[in-house]
């Protein structure tokens, strides 16, 4: 029986080393950065944008395997 420290990072391992995760996660820290350097956005807009953006991809990953 595993730790449930070994099973979450064992689960974080797979979730990171699928390709459409990290396309989704290229894609919303290129979304951050237009705001901020294109746009002069204010920091806290920013971090939104990526926590969000980051809880999305999650979300699609988690919604994805399970089909």
């Amino acid at each position: 029986m595993q730790h449930n420290g070994v099973a979450f990072l064992e689960e974080l391992i797979r979730l990171v080393a699928d390709d459409g995760f990290a396309f989704a996660i290229f894609a919303v820290v290129f979304a951050a950065a237009v705001l901020a350097f294109g746009f002069g956005a204010p920091p806290d807009i920013v971090a939104s944008v990526l926590v969000l953006g980051v809880m999305a991809a999650i979300v699609e990953n988690k919604l994805r395997a399970k089909n």
